[in-house]
């Protein structure tokens, strides 16, 4: 089922959460929401979910009138991000919930509810833990026994609100790979919040960065991640350096005076190169910490009163065998600058400074 936002807005007193907001998701895509927090991401999910109603605008499902649609009648499948399981009630009981609370002439009956839960809970990997309670389980077997319940009821959209975000690291990296894998076998359309970058970035098919209560940028995650629209989603996206120039015949230049406009440059870490002797058109600097991270090593090096980070391979910098204090010279491969209005430039295809 597709789903269309249209000229969504709401506030919360003097408060802005959704300010004019358009989206359009196809049938069985799946879509992250992604922002820091107070963004109005979840509060867009719960609007979609009927669980908060638009001070202004629609939602359509399928192109039909859904705005005013109680959330029971929107045949959509919500997890939250703390489970709300139902402690009381075994895992075979807390994913039959939503079938046994269907009206009578539509509840299935005893044999068809147990035939639908113990597929669900082999589709998530859970059936042999059809007896235990809520307690017994671990927070990433909850996670998946909260994401059966609402594909329970057959949802034809499902919500799900930083579904991993109150998980460790390990156990929410494997959930994201195996949430990606479960979509691509059901393809129903699924939107889900997070403000994790790394998450929204592996698992959705589109991307939709928020901020303020507005849309930054709809794309693919290689789109928003190598095309940013905006110096907000160049910085919420990763690690990023940021250098005050200006611009003059199309080039960024960094310590100029004599240029007309002023901008701002974004280099991510990893687009600069770094040389133990003076390299054309680059500035010297000086090694101030070296940090092994795993396959990268994370380079600080000071220029004038600025740090400038830089990601080299283990073998670039055994290669190069940094020491703190050492003196050598950078420049980006590439880089992406933005205006005082806040709207990207041009630049020649080697995007080089000119120092």
């Amino acid at each position: 089922m597709s789903i269309e936002i249209r000229n969504i807005s709401k506030r919360f007193g003097n408060f802005v959460a959704l300010d004019n907001i358009n989206l359009d998701i196809p049938t069985g895509e799946l879509v992250a929401l992604l922002g820091p927090s107070g963004c109005g991401k979840t509060t867009l999910l719960r609007i979609i979910a009927g669980m908060e109603s638009a001070d202004q605008g629609e939602i359509l499902f399928s192109g039909a009138e859904a705005t005013h649609l109680h959330a029971r009648d929107r045949n959509v499948g919500f997890v939250f991000q703390h489970y709300a399981l139902f402690r009381h009630m075994t895992v075979f009981e807390n994913v039959a919930f939503g079938l046994r609370v269907k009206p009578r002439k539509e509840r299935p009956s005893d044999a068809e509810i147990k035939r639908r839960v113990m597929e669900l809970l082999g589709l998530v990997q859970l059936d042999w833990l059809a007896d235990r309670y809520p307690s017994q389980l671990s927070g990433g077997q909850r996670q998946r026994i909260a994401l059966a319940r609402a594909l329970a009821v057959e949802p034809k959209v499902l919500l799900l609100d930083e579904p991993f975000g109150a998980l460790d690291t390990k156990v929410r990296k494997e959930l994201r790979r195996w949430l990606r894998r479960l979509h691509d076998e059901m393809h129903i359309s699924s939107v889900f919040v997070t403000h994790d970058q790394e998450e929204a970035l592996e698992v959705a098919d589109r991307v939709v960065v928020m901020n303020h209560g507005k849309i930054e940028q709809i794309g693919s995650p290689d789109e928003v991640y190598s095309s940013p629209a905006s110096p907000f989603v160049y910085q919420f996206l990763g690690n990023v350096n940021v250098f005050h120039s200006r611009v003059q015949g199309g080039y960024a230049e960094v310590e100029r005076h004599e240029a007309s406009e002023k901008t701002t440059a974004f280099v991510r870490p990893h687009d600069i190169d770094i040389a133990l002797q003076p390299l054309e058109d680059g500035l010297q600097a000086t090694v101030q910490h070296v940090h092994p991270i795993g396959p990268l090593v994370r380079i600080e090096l000071q220029h004038n009163s600025e740090i400038v980070e830089v990601e080299l391979s283990r073998e670039r910098h055994e290669a190069l065998q940094l020491v703190v204090g050492q003196a050598v010279w950078f420049r980006p491969r590439q880089m992406r600058v933005f205006g005082a209005d806040q709207l990207p430039r041009s630049t020649p295809e080697k995007q080089a400074f000119l120092f």
